[in-house]
């Protein structure tokens, strides 16, 4: 493969699959399946509109009284313009490519270097926004929430101990919700896995799922999120439909592009992206306290 093949196709690639990429790195986290999402926001601090509905009931008659009521509030939610530039030696991306083609890995597939670039920043990218989200939303509980106070890291014996108590620590207002959640790392969530089956509990819902479990007794779901290093014991409990999760995505401004630079003899790599998170009552929610 030539430079200009290299450059061409690269170019060709993601001027088509830019938006594409972008999405899929932004919308594809594990916290967005359970949050709210809110795009087309721009960067700085927005003011997310909340609708609610209290709803009343009375005797049918033939005119008309209005008795349900309908409130709008707002939650404010910083959204981060990020980035990501580099620089790229043409012959090294190359040389990589031929060997990997002629790698006995490669069998008889063949994915195209283009996609195969692309989808790799695609992964980065998207590994960098669940880490971002998971640490800004348990720093928006751990700010407002309810602690359990738990004394020390969870492990096999407490664990199940550890994760009711925080089911039982948030607003009892809340408890008949069907969106409500514990996040914790991936250690704690395979200590409360391995605790469950210990415990003759698995049976009540067995599941082979490898980021969700099912909590038994409570209507609550423990779900595996990516956390820093810092909060690897932390666990947090509440409605997750109350986080907002805001995006750009609708303008050209979000976009992963690559290019061959002739001045430089380089290609170059840059992904733009807006991002942000708000928890619309964080004081609904509990935490361990680790």
């Amino acid at each position: 493969m030539s430079y200009s093949n290299l450059a061409a196709n690269l170019a060709a690639y993601t001027d088509e699959m830019s938006f594409e990429a972008i999405s899929n790195a932004v919308l594809q986290t594990k916290l967005m399946e359970y949050a709210t999402l809110r795009s087309g926001l721009r960067a700085g601090t927005s003011a997310v509109n909340i609708i609610d509905v209290e709803i009343a009931a009375q005797p049918r008659s033939c005119d008309w009284s209005d008795n349900a009521t309908t409130t709008f509030t707002q939650v404010d939610i910083v959204m981060n313009e990020l980035e990501s530039k580099q620089s790229l030696c043409p012959t090294s991306l190359r040389e990589y490519y031929l060997s990997e083609k002629l790698s006995a890995s490669a069998h008889a597939e063949e994915v195209p270097f283009e996609e195969a670039m692309v989808n790799l920043y695609t992964q980065k990218i998207k590994n960098h926004n669940e880490l971002l989200l998971a640490t800004d939303l348990i720093a928006k509980v751990e700010a407002a929430g309810t602690t359990t106070s738990q004394t020390g890291p969870s492990d096999a014996d407490s664990i199940l101990s550890d994760v009711y108590a925080l089911v039982d620590a948030i607003d009892p207002a809340y408890a008949g919700r069907e969106d409500l959640v514990v996040f914790m790392s991936p250690s704690n969530f395979n200590l409360l896995r391995r605790a469950l089956v210990a415990a003759n509990l698995y049976h009540i819902a067995p599941t082979d799922s490898n980021d969700v479990l099912d909590i038994p007794g409570t209507g609550f779901k423990a779900v595996k999120l990516t956390v820093a290093v810092g909060d690897i014991n932390t666990m947090i409990a509440g409605p997750s439909k109350d986080v907002i999760v805001g995006c750009g995505l609708e303008d050209d401004f979000d976009q992963l592009k690559m290019w061959y630079s002739q001045d430089s003899d380089q290609v170059r790599v840059m992904a733009a992206w807006r991002l942000g998170l708000a928890v619309v009552n964080a004081a609904a929610w509990s935490y361990n306290g680790l």
